[in-house]
């Protein structure tokens, strides 16, 4: 099975490998969704409930108004989490942007760029209750049609959070797949998240096909395709905002 490994300061390698054999995980129960595309997670886990994603929405936009306005269209956690938003939890995003041409996956410089300057707004934003943010380079993995990178934030009151995100591509834009956990489950929860990504299913007309299976419409593509690969990278840079689901659930429930 493939291996991906990124560079991100401050990050043990361990934490690093994206593509692992992740034998051992039983992921029973399938979601089914409305933009094309299956979820699947395991036993214990819950979705959770589409008003709750669109307060959490909000409250990201309030409290780091610099950053990219995020949505989600999907969530889940574990169903035995004493609040909504308590690690750890996947956050799920679907864009319909238009399809990344492959010559764009072969140099990720475009993405890097823009991710850099999103994270800066992103982290200004954040700066009175976070430190020490990195996110790791943008890595492509064609057997799974997948973009993945990492996050890490020191957040005051919880220590360090850390975060896995894989961009599944489609032929209409992508699904990005963010799975997030504290430092110290991190390494438990790793193989689960990295199989929920992988085992997304994607419905056939969807599909991430070649070049040559889109003949005919390279310049619409193409131009499409520009852009979704700025909206990755600001979805990429906008995963730093991890840390805003504990400031959501304490001010709701008001644990410290």
């Amino acid at each position: 099975m493939k291996t991906i490994v990124a560079t991100m300061a401050g990050i043990p390698a361990l934490f690093l490998l994206v593509c692992t054999t992740c034998f051992g995980v039983e992921l029973p129960q399938s979601f089914p969704t409305a933009d094309g595309f299956s979820m699947h997670l395991p036993e214990n886990w819950k979705p959770i409930p589409k008003d709750v994603l669109d307060k959490y929405s909000r409250a990201i936009a309030k409290m780091a108004p610099k950053a990219e306005k995020q949505v989600y269209d999907y969530g889940f956690q574990r169903a035995d989490a004493p609040k909504w938003f308590a690690y750890p939890y996947i956050l799920v995003q679907v864009k319909r942007s238009g399809r990344i041409p492959e010559e764009q996956l072969e140099s990720l410089k475009r993405i890097e760029q823009a991710m850099d300057d999103s994270f800066a707004k992103a982290t200004d934003s954040l700066s009175s209750f976070t430190s020490n943010a990195s996110i790791g380079e943008p890595l492509y993995d064609p057997a799974s049609n997948t973009l993945w990178t990492q996050v890490a934030i020191d957040v005051n009151e919880i220590g360090t959070v850390r975060g896995i995100i894989g961009a599944i591509l489609t032929n209409e834009g992508f699904v990005q797949v963010a799975c997030y956990a504290r430092n110290a489950d991190f390494k438990e929860y790793f193989p689960t998240f990295e199989a929920v990504v992988k085992n997304t299913e994607i419905r056939k007309e969807l599909n991430y096909t070649s070049s040559n299976e889109q003949a005919g419409n390279d310049s619409a593509e193409g131009k499409r395709g520009a852009i979704s690969m700025e909206t990755i990278a600001l979805l990429f840079a906008g995963a730093l905002l991890v840390i805003i689901g504990w400031r959501f659930s304490r001010k709701k429930s008001g644990d410290s």
